[in-house]
């Protein structure tokens, strides 16, 4: 179950991206790494979506009250900074994740010219089935802490 803090995070964040529509925002998005694939999870103040397939065609779409979706906030520690949220369908959960590397001390923008992560783990009860990784040029994740 979602607590009060995650629904004003999700709340929070930015403008809806080209994979959300006109009336919801992006928790992440991006295109899978060496693939044409993409995978996004979009919401509104009532349902969060997820994606995934080639753009504007998914071959997977999948929506759930944003109330019930299960949603692991950043725990507040480490380098990076990262949430995700999991659907079900059926036996298979698909777990979206986005985040990005923080910079420490002398660190510039140069140490780091890709700081987003994202990607889709996809289990089938406890076993692994795909875990898929985003190409770091096409991460659009909008955390609620902001950058």
């Amino acid at each position: 179950m979602i607590k009060n803090s995650v629904v004003l995070l999700l709340l929070s964040v930015g403008a809806a991206s080209a994979d959300c529509g006109p009336q919801q925002q992006t928790f992440m998005a991006c295109q899978i790494e060496g693939q044409s694939e993409r995978v996004s999870v979009c919401f509104d103040d009532d349902v969060a979506e997820y994606a995934f397939g080639p753009e504007g065609q998914p071959e997977l779409s999948l929506s759930e009250p944003v109330q019930t979706l299960s949603y692991t906030p950043w725990p507040g520690v480490g380098r990076s900074i990262w949430e995700d949220v999991t659907f079900r369908n059926g036996a298979y959960t698909y777990s979206g994740f986005g985040g990005f590397d923080r910079m420490f001390g002398d660190e510039t923008e140069e140490d780091h010219p890709q700081p987003f992560f994202g990607g889709v783990h996809v289990r089938r009860g406890d076993e692994s089935v795909a875990a898929l990784t985003c190409d770091r040029k096409t991460v659009d994740f909008a955390w609620g802490g902001g950058i």
